[in-house]
């Protein structure tokens, strides 16, 4: 971005290292932990560990950074992924490897809230849309470029040492944010006591509840479909390699990326609520598509379009959360609506593995098209907004 600060540039490096670390296995971690003992529901559970352990810090996350800055709960964040990496390495069998990807699990709210948190006070209204959407783009292009390799690289280093090479990545994230200046940014509204009330205003705000909303439909359509039950369908049943399913997962955040260029700006023009509707609308139409999907070139190309459709409510559900409470809860705003896509990313395994394994893995597209259409009525019903425009 033109004139942008230099923590912000350093911040897009971190993150792009940090989604790197993380998109080398997560693609194919449903493959790994049924070769390790998992069946069933136990897939769904080990995939959703990661989410169910960041619940715990979302919020609390969001209230700490007016408290202690930015740079302590971000360095904490990544230093616990790195942590959790090293001890995927050395599982043995599912319930070790859900230790290891919780561990990862409460580290992410850490860093990736408390930056989205600083990328929101960093830029006016006018360019918060433009500034999250490029910032998003960047990590996705971490994910582009990791679940490209996923399949390569666990083949030639196998699952135990891409766990540590994903350690690794992320200590040079760490060496990158302890250099990028941010340890010196201090929030423009600190918060030394805020009390329950304020929490239950962020809890109840209507925007807050449909971005919340939004955000938790289209995680239980990703994770517990594309990145659950799908990889092992396109394994198992379509026959593809797994460096062909990393590949084709990959078409997702190329997609994300053509959002990243255009969504963010869009909104900053329109406004937030129509990209959001578009988001929601195009997505529940593209995953039934995708259930009649085939060939690997139609699957990727569907991906992709789910890509550009997901990567909307992404963009701009941050910015609506951040936008619809005053100064000093953005961070718990922020907070809460992440909360949901953890909710989303915890309950959407579990359910879609269930419904795969006792019914039919057809139903699974048709629910997770019903959930992100029920959204388009509360998408309808968003208040105007009257963005803050501060900077730090």
């Amino acid at each position: 971005m033109d004139g942008a600060p230099r923590e912000y540039i350093f911040l897009c490096a971190v993150a792009f290292l940090t989604v790197l670390s993380g998109s080398v296995v997560n693609p194919l971690l449903s493959i790994f932990a049924k070769r390790i003992g998992a069946v069933g529901v136990t897939i769904g559970l080990v995939v959703s560990a990661y989410w169910t352990a960041r619940i715990f810090m979302e919020i609390p996350s969001g209230l700490l950074s007016s408290k202690l800055g930015y740079f302590k709960l971000m360095a904490t964040g990544l230093t616990l992924t790195i942590l959790g990496n090293i001890l995927c390495r050395f599982v043995h069998n599912p319930y070790q490897l859900m230790a290891g990807r919780a561990m990862i699990g409460l580290g992410a709210p850490l860093f990736y809230a408390v930056a989205m948190t600083f990328v929101v006070d960093l830029f006016t209204a006018e360019r918060r849309g433009s500034a999250m959407g490029f910032f998003q783009g960047v990590e996705f292009i971490g994910t582009i470029l990791g679940s490209s390799i996923s399949g390569y690289v666990v083949s030639l280093l196998g699952f135990r040492g891409t766990f540590l090479l994903s350690s690794l990545i992320g200590g040079v994230a760490l060496l990158l944010l302890s250099i990028s200046g941010i340890r010196h940014r201090r929030r423009m509204e600190e918060a030394r006591h805020i009390p329950l009330s304020a929490i239950l205003e962020v809890l109840m705000n209507r925007n807050i509840i449909v971005a919340s909303s939004s955000i938790f439909a289209e995680f239980v359509m990703s994770v517990g479909v594309l990145y659950t039950i799908f990889p092992i369908y396109m394994n198992e049943e379509i026959g593809l390699s797994l460096t062909v399913i990393g590949l084709i997962l990959s078409a997702r955040s190329l997609g994300f990326v053509s959002a990243m260029f255009t969504m963010g700006p869009i909104s900053d023009r329109i406004g937030r609520r129509p990209v959001l509707l578009f988001g929601l609308i195009a997505t529940g139409i593209l995953i039934v598509l995708l259930r009649y999907a085939y060939h690997p070139i139609l699957i990727a190309a569907t991906i992709f379009l789910i890509g550009l459709s997901t990567g909307a409510i992404w963009i701009v559900s941050p910015v609506i959360a951040s936008e619809s409470v005053r100064g000093e809860l953005r961070g718990a705003a922020i907070g809460a609506y992440r909360t949901f896509f953890d909710l989303g990313s915890i309950i959407g395994p579990i359910i879609m593995s269930t419904l795969s394994e006792e019914f039919n893995m057809a139903l699974c597209f048709y629910i997770a098209s019903a959930i992100l259409l029920a959204n388009v009525p509360l998408a309808l019903m968003m208040r105007k907004m009257e963005a803050t425009s501060s900077a730090s």
